[in-house]
């Protein structure tokens, strides 16, 4: 039981420290935000523990744990930041690929980037810290109702700052669909069972380090054109970002099937987790804030440093 516990407040803490602070949405100079900060804690800490229960119980595999993050993410972006449908952004910046009310690139790079860094990452390295419980429900069902309270109020946190810093009003229309899109994501995600067996042979951990690095990269990159633009139809970039990620998600799902080890877990998130800090750094670096270059630096740090002790860990584990 201790364990369990232990486990949910790791969760809680890591989802918006790898979802949020990584990649420098939420930077040192922020923290004198104390409404921002209390949404993120409580829409990342609590949402991302609710999706892993929901996952556990439902015992869905990890296509069905890709549709929450989705619809995690729809409901961040759609619903309450309203990100997705906003044509100038919270921050007045355009943003590329604007057609019929949506921003189509965009929704597509940053539900990538919730499903990864948000909600797949976290629950996989809480999972090898605390492998024991890794495959039980953690929730009884006071605590997922309270849980559940936490995430609405930061949803209505998140909502409040888009409604102050924007005049962007979410027309009823749109809203309804990602509402809609929520609820079939849910329901698609819990028809997602079953287990693949285990055969073949697996690549290296450097490989698969080395493959989260890049693809994660590549993924960043992609971020960056949603309010960068280019020459090429932001349709034809949607499509390219679109296939970029089925075709990382093949590739891994090909692995899983494999003899998938606690240690090659690991490696392939700490690849995609590096690749997160360096965006980060590369965007506080831009902004020139030294205070926030520091702080990230010191992230950056901490990633390689906490991977470090838990690749120790396992070695550890699988000696025994």
């Amino acid at each position: 039981m201790r364990e369990k516990r232990y486990a949910v407040l790791t969760l809680f803490v890591l989802a918006p420290a790898l979802g949020e602070v990584l990649g420098a949405s939420l930077r040192l100079s922020y923290f004198g935000e104390p409404l921002r900060v209390l949404g993120i804690a409580c829409f990342y800490g609590a949402g991302v523990v609710l999706i892993r229960e929901l996952a556990q119980r439902w015992d869905i595999n990890g296509w069905g744990l890709v549709l929450l993050g989705c619809a995690f993410a729809l409901v961040e972006e759609g619903i309450a930041l309203q990100t997705v449908f906003n044509p100038v952004g919270m921050d007045g910046t355009p943003v590329y690929g604007n057609a019929l009310g949506v921003n189509w690139f965009w929704a597509v790079v940053v539900c990538g980037y919730h499903v990864v860094w948000s909600v797949l990452i976290p629950i996989a390295v809480v999972h090898l810290a605390f492998p024991a419980s890794s495959r039980a429900p953690w929730l009884t069902r006071r605590s997922a109702a309270a849980l559940s309270l936490v995430f609405a109020c930061g949803t209505a946190i998140f909502l409040m700052v888009s409604l102050l810093r924007s005049d962007f009003r979410l027309p009823w229309l749109p809203g309804a669909a990602t509402i809609a899109a929520v609820a079939v994501l849910i329901w698609a995600s819990s028809k997602c069972v079953g287990r693949f067996a285990r055969t073949g042979r697996m690549p290296s951990r450097r490989m698969l380090g080395l493959f989260g690095l890049a693809a994660g990269l590549g993924w960043f990159a992609l971020f960056l054109v949603a309010f960068i633009g280019g020459p090429i139809s932001f349709v034809w970039w949607t499509v390219g970002a679109l296939l970029f990620a089925a075709a990382a998600a093949l590739l891994v799902r090909r692995w899983i099937r494999r003899a998938w080890s606690p240690r090659h877990q690991l490696a392939l998130c700490f690849g995609a987790s590096m690749a997160g800090a360096l965006f980060g750094l590369l965007l506080v670096a831009v902004d020139g804030h030294w205070a926030n270059i520091g702080f990230q630096c010191a992230v950056l740090a901490a990633v390689v440093i906490g991977y470090a002790q838990l690749d120790r860990a396992l070695r550890a584990r699988t000696r025994r």
